[in-house]
């Protein structure tokens, strides 16, 4: 008799897909990402794909979701951890880049044109998911602004969106660069700075000359 093949989860085959989308757009970026491509890489046929998505927009949708849920995952974690402001938002800052580093094809699709200049929901999602997480970080700004870790005259929302383009433009020239240096220790050069700038008695106020 032969042997039935074990039914593997439909949640688990849907992961298959995305990682495999995520795969293909690290090796062969935007303009190649064809569902040819993506079946390839997750080594089925395409025909199995279309069993769990519609269509390659479905797949990409679902790899946006998935990428703001690791992001979400990551803040809520340190977020709930018994560490002062400064040492989550340090933590979040560290994790946001490993996540990067270890899912290479993020920077290949939210940067791209695809993205940009495509389906609108594409841009919904991922400006959803930095909203999300901008609020999050000044939520910890204040904390840290309460308990005195972080100066009086440090607005939130700057600091907030200040370590998100940290991380934006780090991730731009590891990107544009061919993944050419670690994210890791290049995030620690800005991190010091940015850490100095925000803490209490890190530097002298000075007067605003705009």
């Amino acid at each position: 008799m032969l042997k039935k093949r074990p039914t593997i989860n439909r949640e688990l085959r849907r992961d298959q897909i995305v990682n495999a989308t995520l795969r293909t757009i690290a090796r062969k970026g935007m303009g190649s990402l064809t569902t040819a491509a993506i079946a390839a890489e997750a080594d089925m046929s395409e025909a199995n794909l279309y069993r769990h998505f519609a269509n390659k927009e479905e797949m990409l949708l679902e790899a946006i979701e998935r990428i703001g849920s690791g992001l979400r995952s990551n803040v809520e974690k340190v977020f709930q951890s018994p560490r002062t402001p400064i040492e989550q938002l340090r933590n979040i800052f560290f994790l946001h880049l490993t996540f990067i580093e270890k899912n290479e094809g993020i920077p290949r699709l939210v940067f791209s044109e695809e993205i940009h200049g495509g389906n609108p929901e594409f841009r919904a999602k991922i400006l959803n998911t930095i909203n999300t997480y901008s609020a999050k970080l000044e939520s910890i700004v204040r904390e840290g602004k309460a308990a005195g870790e972080i100066r009086k005259d440090v607005d939130p929302t700057a600091a907030s969106l200040t370590m998100i383009g940290m991380l934006q433009i780090t991730i731009f020239r590891w990107s544009l660069s061919g993944l050419s240096f670690p994210l890791a220790k290049e995030g620690r050069r800005l991190w010091r700075n940015f850490e100095h700038c925000i803490k209490q008695n890190g530097i002298r106020k000075v007067n605003s000359v705009y």
